[in-house]
């Protein structure tokens, strides 16, 4: 969790109610209160590790407990342990770990633990002048507030994690797969951007609502993607993924400045994912290959039906598309691939990673069965009958297309590659006095093709377009200090900068040498932020207390890329400070109460030059010669004016700054009740202020903000749910997690764009936003057989405008379920019902672990767009058929150091295009994927 340090002033205002809640918060801490060292406030904490090697085991004991572990590597490398799941105290689970093993522990001090062998450390170990022994050391650092698979079970409010296993199970052919079967969760135009990131929580989507953190650097750039609105886009390559968690809703943390919808925080690779157990020093290579898909045929191949149109009727074509694209390569046959190495060095004082990925796909193939397979229909064209325009011709016939898009079945789906390339560095300094460095260095590089949904549509249909190009430099600084000797110091700083081109050759119009380029989708995009925050602990009388405050502050810079048109694309800079304050209580052991409060505030500037004509003309000067003056200097003239003897126009760029501005303030509270064991009840409400972006506050080719300003969005939401997190249920050894809520979200001020009196495509404020639903996640393993179960459903959508706020629209009603006119909303509502479900077994000392997953998409929420409409939105609404994928997985681990992953995606090669996509192009038919990881 990171968070950033203020050195912008603020509204007197708004840190006086700042300052005025963190007093009071401060005050409300028992005068009796005493510092307790992390060793006497041992409670009971669940953990679940599983059976096998020791010293996985104690790294997973340590991201848990956050306790720093010190032993000799040779004496755990060949170690196992039975493993813990439940709750217990360190000294309990620490217990349980080392039985059986011959290994000791005892606390060197409060937050670090010291495992010997109790033989050899009394004969063999040398000792130091202190009596100490001196050990050949590994130093394992706890993750301090750590997020592990069973977070979500014991917390108010709704996350999910992803692991490692997780991901590699579930990665597909884009990046934004493995959020599938995450309920309330879905990856937006999954299939295009070269492996893009656009997440949507519970119907909440770009703009900051939903940031992707990668290390603790946010990122996220505006892409227009024409007709079918806007995409927000973040880059990570998969194998660089260590573990993911996605927390919904507004958040408490640091890093949840602006969070309406929810956020996803992704921890890329460190040492521990590259070495074997007990090595310093290790190599992890990665592998594997894919089929369904094709190279990249020339530029202008075409796709799809195509031929729409009126012909006489002994005139009609044999055929509306081409033999181009029918080639589908076989089930097996390799066209695609991936492959990754990662280098890692640990020593007591400093942690190195160095990794290289590259990953390649050509243009995949759709599948082959189901509904939305497009196919002509041909009718009698339309003739005037005196009356009416009526299809009755008895001499010419119409031809059109029905179905999802004019991909056929199995075809090559066009503008779907993507080449990418990307390098990691990272490295961890440990220094005295409980101090610790990380740097970090990520570089993104991806050639990707992409096409407008609407030049997929219309004309002639989907044709291989040049491919776009986006580069991403990514820089990661932090610092903690967690002093041994204080509860009142847990600090954490980090600084981070995010660096973005992006090159959008978009073919607006003819293909060859009659193409035209209109080039307003280059961006240059530079962000940076500091985080600071510091949590202090106190055991008092009336029970546990731990007080976190901090700050954060984020500056923007965006300009069209190299060669763009320079009124097309945005310009500006903003900048946001966000100051924050949180409190857990525990008075007693079924209780646990938080709150939080935060304050914003932002100031984004419009930067656009903007393209004016200036007319300058001759005139006589009076004696005999000529002079030059603008046209505005000649209209001052005195009359009689001199005769204008020739005109000169010039084109002139000139900045026209507007600037926005604005503050907020919003709590967060929830209680937790825990009447027995494992089950909790909990409450939550919460509050979020997300300031207008740049992108909102600045002028593009496919919108302005309001000359009125823009007012910050208030998101006001609850939830309420149940949590289950028991073992032992039906047979020992066994773990069942679940959990079940309600959520009501309603964001007062939703920022979008529409047609106001004021002009058409005009960013402004609406009334407000509402989304309520359900969610279930559950999860049982009981060893040999395993499943997950993941449900989403939303019970009410509504967008409601102000009264004459919006033009062009017969309005009977101010709310609609499904969005407004030209509003990026239409695109961005997830599907009414979503499942997934998946069951494994594992087998051979569970080295095999085979399964499969079964998800169903339902149908949007509502219909088309509501209200009676007098002229037609410029946003075209991206419709889906309700689908049903089936996955198989299979995974076998040979040993420690070699791991083979095998699955297939959409086993029954159904026809269909994801939910919330933006282009008109159906997904991946069935797909074969081959993984194999070594470690040496």
């Amino acid at each position: 969790m990171n968070s950033s340090i203020v050195s912008q002033r603020l509204s007197a205002r708004g840190f006086s109610a700042f300052l005025m809640a963190t007093v009071s918060l401060a005050v409300l801490l028992p005068a009796g209160a005493q510092v307790a060292s992390a060793q006497e406030r041992a409670a009971a904490v669940r953990y679940a590790i599983p059976a096998g090697p020791l010293p996985q085991a104690l790294n997973r004991f340590a991201d848990t407990s956050g306790l720093q572990l010190v032993y000799d590597a040779a004496a755990t490398r060949s170690l196992r342990t039975g493993g813990f799941n439940g709750a217990g105290t360190t000294a309990d689970v620490l217990s349980r770990l080392l039985a059986g093993t011959g290994l000791s522990y005892s606390f060197t001090n409060a937050n670090t633990v010291t495992i010997t062998d109790r033989v050899s450390a009394a004969h063999d170990a040398p000792v130091d002048a202190d009596g100490s022994l001196v050990l050949d050391t590994i130093t394992i650092s706890g993750g301090g507030g750590a997020f592990s698979p069973d977070t979500p079970y014991e917390t108010a409010g709704s996350s999910n994690y992803i692991s490692q296993e997780q991901i590699e199970r579930f990665r597909g052919t884009s990046v934004g797969d493995m959020l599938s079967g995450t309920p309330g969760v879905l990856n937006a135009d999954n299939r295009l951007g070269g492996g893009a990131l656009d997440v949507n929580i519970r119907g909440m989507q770009g703009q900051g609502r939903v940031p992707v953190s990668v290390d603790g650097a946010i990122q996220e750039t505006t892409v227009y993607r024409g007709y079918a609105g806007i995409a927000g886009r973040s880059y990570v390559d998969p194998d660089f993924i260590g573990s993911a968690m996605v927390e919904k809703g507004p958040s408490s943390a640091a890093d949840g400045a602006g969070v309406v919808g929810g956020i996803v925080r992704m921890n890329t690779i460190g040492v521990d994912d590259i070495l074997l157990p007990g090595k310093s020093f290790g190599v992890r290579f990665k592998g594997g290959f894919n089929s369904n898909s094709s190279s990249v045929p020339p530029i202008d191949t075409v796709g799809g039906l195509r031929g729409a149109g009126t012909y006489p009727n002994n005139a009609l074509p044999s055929s509306f598309g081409g033999p181009e694209g029918m080639d589908r390569p076989g089930f097996l046959e390799p066209t695609g691939g991936s492959g990754s190495v990662a280098a890692g060095f640990r020593s007591e004082y400093i942690d190195l990673v160095a990794a290289y990925a590259r990953r390649k796909n050509g243009n995949y193939h759709a599948g082959t069965r189901g509904d939305g397979i497009p196919s002509p229909v041909i009718k009698p064209a339309e003739i005037w009958n005196g009356t009416e325009w009526v299809n009755e011709s008895p001499t010419h016939s119409a031809m059109t297309f029905e179905g999802l898009n004019r991909y056929r079945a199995g075809e090559e789906v066009l503008n779907t590659s993507q080449d990418n390339k990307s390098v990691l560095l990272k490295g961890t300094i440990r220094l005295p006095y409980d101090q610790q460095i990380d740097l970090g260095y990520m570089r993104y590089e991806s050639d990707y093709g992409e096409m407008m949904p609407s030049q997929v549509a219309r004309g002639d249909g989907a044709y291989q377009a040049l491919l776009n190009s986006v580069t991403m430099d990514t820089y990661t600084a932090k610092y903690k200090w967690n002093p041994s000797d204080s509860d009142l110091i847990n600090l954490k700083t980090g600084l981070w900068m995010t660096d973005v081109d992006m090159t959008v050759p978009n073919q607006a119009y003819g293909r060859g040498n009659d193409a035209t380029y209109v080039n307003y989708g280059d961006t240059a995009n530079k962000r940076w932020g500091f985080n600071v925050e510091n949590t202090s602990v106190f055991d008092t009388s009336f029970g546990a207390v731990s007080l976190t405050y901090g700050g954060s502050y984020t500056h923007e810079d965006i300009k069209p890329g190299e060669g763009a048109r320079l009124n097309y694309g945005s310009s500006g800079n903003r900048r946001e400070v966000s100051l924050f304050t949180s409190g857990e209580w525990k008075p007693a052991d079924w209780l646990t109460l938080n709150a939080s409060l935060r304050y914003s505030d932002f100031k984004s500037n419009d930067t656009q030059l903007q393209q004016r004509n200036v007319s300058y003309y001759t005139i006589s000067d009076g004696n005999g010669g000529t002079t030059e003056i603008s046209a505005l200097e000649w209209s001052t003239l005195p009359d009689p004016r001199p005769d204008i003897i020739r005109i000169r126009r010039e084109q002139l760029w000139e900045r026209d700054d507007k600037s926005f501005n604005g503050d907020g303030l919003a709590p967060i509270i929830s209680a937790t009740v825990e009447p027995w064991d494992g089950i909790q009840f909990y409450g939550k409400y919460a509050e979020a202020i997300r300031l207008p972006s740049l992108f909102e506050t600045t002028r593009s080719f496919s919108t302005r903000p309001t000359a009125f300003g823009l007012e910050p969005e208030h998101a006001k939401t609850w939830e309420v749910g149940l949590n289950v997190l028991r073992d032992d249920v039906f047979m020992g050894g066994d773990r069942l997690r679940f959990k079940a809520n309600y959520f009501n979200n309603n964001v007062d001020n939703y920022i979008t764009r529409t047609n106001t009196p004021e002009a058409n495509l005009i960013t402004v404020n609406i009334d407000k936003a509402e989304l309520r639903g359900f969610e279930i996640s559950a999860s049982y393993d009981m060893g040999r057989f395993f499943g997950d179960l993941a449900y989403t459903q939303y019970t009410h959508t509504n967008f409601c405008v102000k009264p004459g706020q919006i033009s062009g629209l017969m309005l009977t009603e101010l709310c609609y379920a499904s969005g407004i006119d030209s509003s990026y909303i239409i695109n961005q509502l997830p599907p009414k019902n979503s499942l997934s479900l998946t069951l494994g077994t594992r087998a051979f000392d569970e080295k095999l672990t085979v399964g499969g997953r079964v998800t169903y998409i339902g149908k949007r929420p509502t219909g088309n767009i509501g209200g009676a409409y007098t002229v037609e939105s410029t946003v075209s609404q991206i419709d889906w058929k309700p689908y049903t994928l089936v996955d198989l997985f299979a995974s076998y681990k040979v040993n420690d150091q070699f791991e083979i992953d095998a699955a297939i995606d959409n086993v029954t090669d159904v026809y269909y295009m994801d939910a919330l996509t933006l282009g008109l192009m159906p997904s991946p038919g069935r797909t074969f994927r081959l993984n194999m990881t070594a470690k040496f």
